[in-house]
C-alpha cells in the first residue's frame, strides 16, 4: 500500500514538473484547436515557430504560411471557430512527430450560417526543448459533415 501511494506520489510530481505542456504531439494537435476555438492567441502562438508554419489546404493551388499574425487576424475578424479534431494518430519519430486525423467544424464569417464540415489533415510536428511546434499542415478537400 505505501509503495502503491509512493509511487502515485511520484508520478504526480513528475506531472507537475512538465505542466501545461503536452506530453505529445497528438496531445498538442487537440491543444491547438481548443486553444484556436478560444480565441486564446497566446495559447496558440506557444504551437508556432516565429516565421509561421506552411499550410497546403484542399482548395490552394500552392502552401501557403500562416503566423501568429494570421491568427490574430481570425480572432479579430469576429468568426465564429468550432473546430475539433477526431481520430488522431501520431507516429513518433523522435524529436519529430506525424500527426493525422480529422478536423470537424466550421470557422464562419459574421453575418452567415455554420455548415460543419470535415476534412482529413496530416501535421508535421517538431519537438523544442519540453514543447512541440507546428511546421506543416495538409488539409484535404473539406466536405460537409452528414
Amino acid at each position: 500500500m505505501k509503495r502503491a501511494a509512493l509511487s502515485i506520489a511520484l508520478a504526480c510530481a513528475t506531472a507537475l514538473t512538465h505542466a501545461g505542456e503536452p506530453a505529445d504531439a497528438r496531445e498538442a494537435t487537440a491543444d491547438l484547436y481548443a486553444r484556436i476555438g478560444a480565441g486564446d492567441l497566446a495559447g496558440v502562438a506557444r504551437y508556432l515557430p516565429t516565421d509561421g508554419f506552411t499550410e497546403l489546404s484542399g482548395d490552394a493551388q500552392a502552401p501557403h504560411r500562416l503566423d501568429a499574425g494570421a491568427f490574430a487576424g481570425l480572432f479579430e475578424s469576429g468568426a465564429r471557430i468550432a473546430l475539433r479534431v477526431v481520430d488522431v494518430q501520431e507516429q513518433d519519430l523522435g524529436d519529430t512527430a506525424v500527426v493525422t486525423g480529422v478536423r470537424v467544424g466550421a470557422i464562419t464569417p459574421v453575418g452567415t450560417a455554420a455548415v460543419e464540415m470535415k476534412a482529413p489533415f496530416t501535421m508535421v510536428w517538431t519537438r523544442r526543448g519540453q514543447g512541440w511546434q507546428l511546421r506543416h499542415v495538409h488539409l484535404s478537400a473539406a466536405v460537409p459533415v452528414r
